[in-house]
């Protein structure tokens, strides 16, 4: 009997170098993943993995990138590390570019804040020209549609289109436009891709979350607090109630990580390692089960699937 075992990779740009640590523990313990779904960071992450089929040859990869390219970590990525003394996730970032005046004086100017060159040659240079459906292990990024407000999932097609537009965060990365659909991050409708997973045939889906929980915020002085704290409530209640569906969820220590200083992916995979480590019992168990549960649960479609 085949395994219809599936791994869920939610977002949380750089924290998300955890996920390839996970991937390496449980490749490790024989146990491959028959499908996997990303979001954003998890989407890069995930699709890296099916493109080579291997940790190894993932990692290196990654690090090869980043020892010979400079542009993931350019100025506006230390602007915003050197915008906050302590590693904050991104919603409380926001509020203090908002405060600053910082986006609303580039959304006037521009797209984003990454120029769309420096974004398109991100991704020309990580990932492979290839399509999604020619990876050894089957893959599906998540993107969010902003005209229709639909969340989709990139299940063919060439797969630097889908990274892109999984990890067009709004206002720092420049959108996917085709035709008149505008694609962004795949984070505002779903930051840990469970169901989506399910849809493509696993039948038990272990999800690595990756982005910081709600703060415990008390300062509510200004409206704009308000606000932020309001859209951060609706983000993290969606987020709840879409790894209800997952067999298990883990929670690798990254809290010390900014979430955008890339140079840290190191720090990354070892958090990721130690995570996986610990829950190892559970997701042996979990894999064993997709063996037979795989028989017995039909595949339900959530979300429409096209290709980029």
């Amino acid at each position: 009997m085949k395994n219809k075992f599936g791994i869920s990779l939610g977002g949380g740009a750089a924290r998300g170098y955890a996920h390839l640590g996970v991937l390496k523990i449980i490749e490790e313990n024989g146990i491959k993943p028959a499908f996997i779904s990303g979001t954003s960071m998890g989407a890069i992450m995930g699709a890296l993995y099916s493109y080579h089929g291997n940790i190894r040859d993932t990692i290196n990869h990654i690090a090869d990138f980043l020892k010979s390219t400079d542009t993931i970590n350019q100025k506006i990525y230390k602007i915003v590390i050197e915008s906050e003394k302590e590693p904050v996730n991104f919603v409380e970032n926001i509020m203090q570019f908002v405060r600053k005046g910082i986006i609303y004086g580039k959304a006037l100017t521009s797209k984003s804040m990454v120029p769309e060159e420096v974004f398109n040659e991100v991704f020309d240079t990580l990932v492979p020209d290839v399509n999604i459906e020619d990876l050894k292990i089957p893959f599906c990024a998540i993107v969010t549609e902003i005209t229709e407000g639909e969340e989709l999932m990139v299940t063919k097609g060439n797969l630097r289109n889908a990274l892109k537009a999984s990890s067009a965060i709004p206002g720092f990365y420049p959108p996917f436009i085709r035709g008149e659909k505008i694609y962004i991050d795949g984070g505002w409708t779903n930051k840990n891709p469970v169901r989506p997973c399910l849809q493509m045939g696993a039948s038990e889906v272990i999800a690595v979350c990756v982005s910081r929980e709600l703060e415990d915020t008390k300062d509510f002085s200004i409206g704009m607090d308000l606000i932020i704290r309001s859209n951060a409530v609706s983000t993290h209640r969606l987020g709840q109630l879409q790894k209800e569906d997952a067999s298990l969820v883990l929670y690798p220590k990254v809290e010390h990580i900014h979430w955008a200083d890339f140079s840290k992916y190191e720090e990354g995979i070892v958090s990721g390692i130690e995570c996986a480590k610990e829950c190892l019992p559970q997701i042996k168990k979990i894999y064993g089960r997709s063996k037979w549960t795989g028989l017995i649960k039909s595949k339900k479609r959530y979300i429409r699937e096209i290709s980029l």
